[in-house]
């Protein structure tokens, strides 16, 4: 990380509106610096396409150099105006007005819109042999990624997106067969156990499940199948984790989950080629406070300073590392330390 991040960025985001869950997402991609340094080189001007969405990526990158310029106060204006005209044409009519909306379903439309704006056809090319039962699966997954790059490669894959793994197993414990699949951010089960921590979701999230008998059938190759179970090929550069806080039956779930600052070691989940190196650091909390009606979003970024800033709309103020778990914590932003 370079110096040029310190003791910038802390520019608060006018509120214009119910758009509390709009700056508080801004905030931490404004701080995730592989993106910002992708943009800054510029050459994304040269793959961008005559698409609507490109008009989303035009415009956070004007805001985004607004924000880094000088810390002070700035209306999100230009930038919510080209999510609202795109969002429209889209016929994505929660994002259209000025309504109060879920900050994961607005992350993924402005991340797509980012994808969308760059993506090309790209031919990758598989070389190596299958020697291994971890090659079987890596074949899968680069076959899956080959045939998506065909169609639609971007810069916005590498940063943002992992890969996991669907599973079936047999009554030996084997795996009988896999279903890779791209995915942009986790949403994580919190388990109704005391003292909740992230990995106890991640545990819950990749539980092995056991089909009952009503369930388990006979596979193409004659096999029972018994279980299913999410593995991970990889994890993205940047992970983006939220909390299935909200539910139909209970409203919304307040409990504290606690979670690691620095050391998010994610290698007992991963069935890829080194798995030791998805160790990740956090830099962003987003929080949610009130309930399923309504509430307001904040944000806790890390700075390159090493100091944690309170984001809360147009006011930014620095906050104790104490004070960062709160039961507020609604979706995480961890990078991939190096």
């Amino acid at each position: 990380m370079t110096d040029k991040y310190k003791d910038k960025g802390l520019t608060g985001l006018a509120n214009l509106g119910n758009t509390c869950f709009m700056n508080t997402t801004l905030q931490c991609l404004s701080h995730t610096y592989s993106f910002n340094d992708f943009l800054e080189h510029g050459t994304y001007k040269q793959k961008i396409k005559k698409k609507p969405e490109s008009l989303v990526l035009m415009e956070w990158d004007k805001l985004r150099d607004m924000v880094w310029s000088e810390n002070c106060i700035i209306s999100p204006g230009g930038f919510l105006t080209s999510v609202q005209k795109v969002a429209k044409i889209k016929e994505k009519h929660l994002f259209t007005g000025f309504a109060q909306n879920d900050l994961p379903e607005f992350l993924t439309f402005i991340i797509d819109c980012f994808h969308t704006a760059i993506m090309r056809e790209v031919n990758m090319k598989i070389k190596g042999n299958v020697l291994t039962d971890k090659d079987k699966v890596a074949k899968k997954c680069f076959d899956m990624m080959k045939n998506m790059y065909k169609k639609e490669y971007s810069e916005i894959l590498d940063i943002f997106y992992g890969i996991h793994v669907s599973s079936v197993k047999g009554e030996d414990g084997n795996t009988l067969s896999c279903n890779p699949e791209p995915f942009l951010m986790l949403d994580l089960p919190v388990p109704d156990i005391k003292n909740v921590s992230l990995i106890n979701c991640f545990d819950e999230y990749t539980k092995k499940e056991t089909l009952d008998d009503d369930n388990q059938y006979i596979n193409d190759e004659g096999d029972k199948v018994v279980a299913r179970q999410i593995e991970f090929w990889k994890f993205p550069e940047v992970l983006i984790v939220t909390l299935k806080r909200f539910t139909n039956s209970i409203g919304k779930n307040q409990c504290l989950v606690d979670f690691p600052f620095d050391n998010l070691d994610l290698s007992k989940y991963v069935i890829g080629y080194d798995p030791h190196s998805f160790n990740y650091e956090l830099y962003g909390i987003c929080n949610h406070s009130g309930g399923v009606m309504g509430g307001h979003y904040y944000a806790y970024v890390k700075n390159a300073n090493n100091k944690w800033y309170d984001f809360n709309d147009a006011r930014v103020q620095e906050i104790k590392e104490a004070d960062l778990k709160t039961p507020y914590a609604y979706c995480f932003f961890y990078r991939k330390k190096k």
